[in-house]
């Protein structure tokens, strides 16, 4: 069963209304109706504008209804439209002289309830017209009665009406602007996976490596599923189809509109507005208005939906038209992509050559050494940080790696250099804890690689960064991180170069931190985000530790290997 922030189930939608109502003073319960709210003050000279559906939409409907959009909203159960009775009942608390128009979002359900109430209401006197919102590109089949599903289209739809509205303008003039606007958008959706109701575990057959494109808002099947892919091909799809749908051309102009479906994070919302804002720019089209938010959901689903609208200068006069509601978000002041710079991560790392010369392509190798093992040990340090971290220090050092790969004019004739580049790296590429501490390390290590570069130099270059990571992050041996590992090989080598015991000191010393690594297993931890949780979650060694003592032994096995090859 998914778990939610919820009390009884059957008062859900109840206890949500009342936290809207009880958060927004412009708002409050029609007082015949628990399930339909309004503005506080009505202006009956006004247009009334009503929209709503099942809940589990939020902010839709409800969230819309304040100044410049709606006057009052209807809210059914999750996934269910309300009955017509409380539709008739949000008209009557908002009967004015000079009509209302009802929103509905063309589902069979909506449909019904909400035109049954506008031909009772009709019928008793009023006056209202039901404008039916169908932006759904995926519904493209010919035979289909029904027509496209509503989507998010309806928040622009609302947006216009809501200013007309506002202005004073006539039941004919917002009738037929809104019937303007529904004709003139497109929307497509597509998700990872749906949401999931309070109470029920979430229902789908959607693999891991799949998407549903084309989705309802109430997690039915979409118009096809597709590999899972990155960002971009899902996006540039996703407007490929748009495009065709709806004819888009060179040199139009759009307003855009990227809706959360509901549990998409604001790092994945700013990747796909890139994507979107990219893809109008390789496409030569305009972006008029651009909107980024949680508009419509389907719950917790996580997916995204676009919706282009194109709006001429009367429609863009309403939508620039102030706006207050609990769930209205305006639009951005997005800019074109040619103004925008971008950093070069691939630029070449200006870092001046100093310190003793030695072989470089016996430095080569064994950074190459290194950076393979860290992309090929990712999933075992992602699982093992899982225990007790965030589950990213595998993918913290593939990161890594990948932009070693890419660096340009590496020094590998200047071990001072080079240690020196690669600090620079984990500073700007890497970044957070782990970035910080190996950029500290190589930039500790480095000068003791200046004038000469042999086991005493190595020892004492280790022994820099050993302390480094100590004094500045707080770790001691003991404490389950990297410190456990890097101490015991600083230490072992130290003993084994004592009693002069030749190159063996180094096999010897990357055991000890091998088996330094293990040991976490059975220590607390007292620093780092791990000290944070349970003692029962720190049964498994240390991400850190382990991954130091991994290119430890990668370094010193690509040296071995090369030096093979040299003494054949």
């Amino acid at each position: 069963m998914s778990k939610k922030f919820v009390n009884k189930l059957e008062e859900t939608v109840d206890d949500a209304l009342f936290g809207l109502v009880a958060s927004n003073k412009d708002i409050q319960f029609c007082k015949t109706s628990k399930r339909v709210i309004h503005r506080s003050q009505i202006n009956t000279e006004n247009v009334s504008l009503i929209a709503g559906g099942g809940s589990g939409h939020e902010p839709y409907a409800a969230g819309y209804v304040g100044k410049g959009l709606l006057t009052a909203a209807v809210a059914g159960n999750i996934f269910a439209s309300p009955p017509s009775r409380n539709v008739q009942t949000s008209l009557e608390a908002t009967k004015g002289k000079a009509g209302a128009i009802l929103f509905v979002i063309n589902y069979t359900g909506d449909r019904l309830n909400f035109g049954l109430a506008a031909e009772r209401f009709n019928a008793s006197g009023g006056n209202a017209r039901v404008v039916t919102i169908s932006d759904d590109v995926a519904i493209d089949n010919p035979n289909n009665r029904v027509g496209r599903r509503g989507l998010a289209g309806a928040v622009l739809t609302i947006k216009i009406a809501g200013a007309m509205s506002e202005e004073g303008r006539s039941l004919d003039e917002i009738y037929d602007m809104s019937q303007n606007v529904v004709n003139s958008l497109g929307t497509l959706g597509v998700s990872l996976y749906p949401g999931s109701q309070p109470g029920k575990d979430r229902e789908t057959d959607l693999s891991n490596d799949q998407i549903e494109i084309g989705l309802g808002i109430h997690g039915e099947p979409g118009k096809l599923r597709a590999s899972y892919e990155s960002a971009h091909k899902i996006v540039s799809d996703v407007m490929a189809t748009l495009k065709a749908k709806m004819e888009m051309k060179e040199s139009d102009e759009f307003v855009v509109l990227v809706n959360n479906l509901g549990s998409v994070s604001q790092l994945e919302m700013g990747i796909v507005n890139g994507e979107v804002l990219r893809w109008f720019e390789m496409e030569k089209m305009k972006v008029t208005r651009f909107y980024s938010g949680t508009y419509m959901t389907s719950l917790d689903g996580h997916g995204i939906s676009v919706t282009v609208l194109r709006a001429d200068e009367s429609m863009m006069k309403y939508l620039d038209a102030p706006a207050k509601a609990p769930g209205w978000v305006p639009s951005l002041s997005h800019r074109n992509q040619a103004e925008q710079s971008h950093s070069d991560k691939n630029a070449p790392i200006e870092v001046k050559s100093t310190g003793t010369s030695i072989h470089p392509d016996l430095v080569r190798e064994c950074l190459n050494g290194v950076v393979k093992a860290m992309m090929d040990s990712e999933d075992q340090l992602n699982t093992l940080d899982a225990q007790s971290g965030d589950g990213d220090c595998g993918s913290t050092f593939a990161s890594a790696a990948r932009a070693i790969q890419k660096a340009e004019a590496l020094d590998y004739e200047h071990l001072e250099t080079l240690l020196k580049q690669l600090s620079v790296i984990f500073e700007q590429t890497v970044g957070g804890t782990s970035g910080a501490l190996y950029a500290l390390m190589f930039s500790a290590a480095a000068p003791e690689l200046h004038e000469k570069i042999e086991s005493n130099t190595i020892l004492e270059a280790l022994k820099k960064a050993n302390h480094a990571v100590q004094k500045y992050g707080g770790a001691r041996v003991g404490d389950r991180t990297m410190v456990d590992a890097l101490d015991a090989m600083v230490e072992d080598l130290g003993k084994g170069l004592a009693d002069n015991a030749g190159l063996d000191v180094f096999e010897r010393a990357i055991q000890a931190s091998e088996n330094a690594a293990k040991e976490t297993a059975h220590q607390k931890a007292s620093v780092g985000r791990a000290s944070y949780t349970s003692s029962e979650s720190q049964t498994k060694p240390d991400a850190g530790a382990t991954a130091i003592s991994i290119w430890f032994r990668a370094f010193w096995t690509a040296f071995k290997e090369e030096m093979g090859k040299t003494n054949k």
